[in-house]
């Protein structure tokens, strides 16, 4: 017999669980076919046709009796990321940037209200939150997050906080949305954001959007490192300055590839 979710009708369904399975498995570093049915709550047949399916296309693999996610994923991701401008134009400067300051240096885009982090370049002097490459963060309380949302619309940016919400992570977070809103403008004046430990705590990092006409923000670079030494001091006197230069020359080099 058939299970529900594996007939016609239901095809949108099927497709939606196998995805559930991939993020788990990716959540996981990997489980056996048990343990996806336990922790997914599916029969077993209904799982072990998906992970047949996901490892026939090449998106799954076994070892063992261990189901992993391939690398197909890194070279779908990775083919999408490097034919992007503002990854091509930022990436230099970004490592220019990092050797300047000591401190890590960050490129991000906006995608289905989480901002999502395509390039870092790592200070062996610094720390921040230890992010993978493609981690999705919440827009409300990461610097190049805020830069993201001071450039849109207050009719926007309620739209998105609505879809994903103002969760807290630290002690530090912003979850008052007056608050957030009145952040936003200053940012929009000073024309850099700051996460003072909101995200991870201890770590500290400032931001600005990356725009090209006419699609407005097309993502955000940012500088982060250890709370003792993104100081107030620093920014306004070395940090803020040499991150808006950046924004400057990636912002002419996207013109060139227009």
């Amino acid at each position: 017999m058939t299970e529900p979710d594996e007939s016609g009708a239901r095809g949108l369904q099927s497709v939606e669980r196998s995805f559930d399975i991939i993020e788990y498995l990716g959540q996981e570093d990997g489980a056996t076919l048990s343990e996806a049915a336990d922790d997914l709550g599916l029969a077993v047949s209904t799982a072990h046709i998906h992970l047949t399916t996901l490892v026939e296309t090449g998106y799954v693999v076994k070892d063992d009796d261990v189901y992993r996610c391939s690398f197909e994923f890194l070279g779908t991701g990775g083919e999408r990321r490097d034919g992007l401008a503002l990854y091509q134009a930022a990436k230099p400067e970004l490592d220019e940037l990092q050797a300047e300051t000591g401190e890590h240096t960050n490129v991000t885009v906006e995608e289905r209200g989480y901002s999502v982090q395509l390039y870092k370049s790592e200070s062996p002097h610094s720390i921040d939150d230890d992010a993978s490459l493609g981690d999705h963060f919440y827009l409300h309380l990461t610097a190049t997050g805020k830069a993201i949302l001071a450039e849109l619309s207050d009719e926007r940016v309620a739209e998105l906080l609505d879809r994903r919400g103002m969760p807290a992570l630290t002690d530090d977070t912003i979850t008052d949305e007056d608050v957030l809103y009145d952040e936003l403008e200053t940012i929009r004046e000073r024309g850099y954001s700051i996460n003072n430990g909101e995200h991870f705590p201890g770590v500290c990092a400032i931001g600005t959007a990356i725009a090209s006409e006419p699609d407005g923000a097309i993502g955000a670079i940012s500088i982060s490192g250890p709370r003792s030494r993104i100081t107030r001091e620093r920014i306004e006197e070395e940090l803020a300055p040499a991150l808006l230069n950046k924004k400057n020359i990636i912002e002419l080099k996207i013109r060139q590839f227009e």
